[in-house]
C-alpha cells in the first residue's frame, strides 16, 4: 500500500527526521520492509525549512509551517496527494496534525489512521479554541485509531466502536548491549560506588524533584551513593546538590554506556493524565541493559514490571522511592531484557502491517 504519513519534524528535543528517531520513524521504517511504499510530510515549526528528504526507500517531505502559511501547507498535501494516490493517511505527533489529517483523508475519500501518542490534553495545542472538540471527532470516527499504551486504548475506546489498536514505543536491541559495569565507568570516568540514574527531561512533571529528595536520604545511608543526571534541565529543578552529577549524553552509545555503568535506574513519573496513559521510551531502555529498575506504578510501566518484585513504588511518594531503590541497589543480573524483546520496531510493525492489510 502507499501511504502517507503527517508528523511534525521535530519532537522530544530532536529533529526525529535527521536523527532518526521517534516511534513513528522507527515503526514506518520498518513497516516499509513489509512492502508498504511510505512517505512522510513533516511540518517545520522550527526552522521554516523547505527541502526533500530520501533515506532507502522512504521519502521525507519537509515543509515550513505557522498560522500564516497553513494554506501553502494544505496545498502541498494535496499536491502529494493527487500525485502518489494514498490509499492511507496517518496523521500523528500531535492533536492538530492528527485533525488536519482525518479531514484531509476525508476530503479525497482515503482511509485514515490516527496514531495517539500520548493523552493530548495535556498539549499546548489542547488549549486552542476547537482543538479538543475537532480532536474528537477525528478520534470517533478514524478508520483506525492506534495508541502508544493499553491504558491509553481504553481510554480511547470509551468514545469509538471502530478499531482501535496499541502499537507501544518500541526499542533497536542491536544497539542496547550490555557492557561490563567497570569498563562503562572507565569510559565515562564515573566515579566508584553505587549510581542511580535518571536520563531525560529533568523537571518536576516527570518526577525528578521527588527522585533527588529520595537521593537525599540515600545518600545519609551510603556515603558513595551518587545520582547521575542526563537531559535537558528545566528552571523548576535544582540539581546543584552532594554527590549529584549532571552529564550531557547527546550520542546514543553515550547513553548506553551510562546505563550499563549504573546500578539502578529510575523512572519517577508523578502520577496525572499524562504518566497514566504514556509508554517512556527509557522504559525498554532500561530493560534492554537489565539495570535494576524502579519506576512509579503508573499506567502500563506498572503493567510491564509488575512480574519484577521491588521494581515499582507508590508515585509521589518519597519514602517508598527510597525503600524501593535500596532494594533493587542489592539485586543483579535482573532478566528484563526477555521482555523487552517483545517490544522490538520489527515486531511492532509486523503487529501494524497485519491491522493494516485488514484495512478494506
Amino acid at each position: 500500500m502507499k501511504i502517507l504519513v503527517i508528523m511534525k519534524r521535530f519532537g522530544a528535543n530532536k529533529d526525529m527526521v535527521m536523527q532518526n528517531f521517534g516511534r513513528q520513524v522507527r515503526l514506518f521504517e520498518s513497516l516499509s520492509k513489509h512492502g508498504h511504499n511510505i512517505d512522510f510530510l513533516c511540518p517545520d515549526y522550527k526552522k521554516y525549512e523547505n527541502k526533500d528528504i530520501k533515506k532507502g526507500k522512504i521519502n521525507y517531505y519537509i515543509r515550513p509551517y505557522s498560522i500564516i502559511n497553513h494554506f501553502n501547507f494544505a496545498k502541498e498535501l494535496k499536491i502529494l496527494i493527487k500525485r502518489h494516490k494514498y490509499d492511507i493517511i496517518v496523521g500523528t505527533t500531535d492533536p492538530l496534525i492528527g485533525i488536519f489529517g482525518y479531514f484531509y483523508s476525508k476530503k479525497f475519500n482515503i482511509k485514515y489512521i490516527y496514531d495517539i501518542q500520548d493523552e493530548y490534553s495535556d498539549y499546548d495545542t489542547y488549549k486552542l479554541p476547537f482543538v479538543k472538540y475537532f480532536d474528537r471527532i477525528a478520534m470517533k470516527n478514524s478508520d483506525i485509531v492506534l495508541t502508544v499504551s493499553d491504558s491509553l486504548n481504553q481510554h480511547v475506546k470509551k468514545i469509538r466502536k471502530k478499531p482501535t489498536y496499541t502499537i507501544q514505543n518500541g526499542i533497536d536491541l542491536r544497539y542496547f548491549k550490555k557492557i561490563d559495569k567497570n569498563k562503562a565507568r572507565k569510559i565515562l570516568n564515573l566515579p566508584k560506588g553505587k549510581i542511580i540514574i535518571f536520563i531525560g527531561a529533568l523537571t518536576k512533571f516527570k518526577g525528578v524533584d521527588i527522585l533527588i529528595e529520595a537521593f537525599k536520604e540515600i545518600k545519609n545511608t551510603i556515603p558513595d551513593a551518587y545520582l547521575l543526571l542526563s537531559g535537558a534541565i528545566y528552571k523548576d529543578i535544582n540539581i546543584n546538590h552532594d554527590s549529584v552529577i549532571y552529564r550531557k549524553y547527546p550520542k546514543r552509545e553515550d547513553v548506553i554506556t551510562a546505563l550499563n555503568a549504573a546500578d539502578v535506574a529510575v523512572i519517577p513519573n508523578r502520577k496525572d493524565t499524562f504518566s497514566e496513559y504514556c509508554f517512556p521510551y527509557k522504559l525498554l531502555e532500561y530493560m534492554s541493559v537489565n539495570v535494576p529498575i524502579v519506576a512509579t506504578a503508573v499506567g502500563d510501566v506498572a503493567e510491564i514490571l509488575k512480574p519484577f518484585k521491588g521494581s515499582l513504588c507508590i508515585p509521589n511518594n518519597v519514602n517508598d522511592l527510597k525503600a524501593k531503590i535500596f532494594i533493587q541497589l542489592k539485586k543483579k543480573n535482573i532478566n528484563y531484557r526477555k521482555i523487552a524483546m517483545n517490544y522490538t520496531w520489527e515486531k511492532l510493525s509486523k503487529k501494524l502491517d497485519n491491522i493494516i492489510t485488514g484495512l478494506k
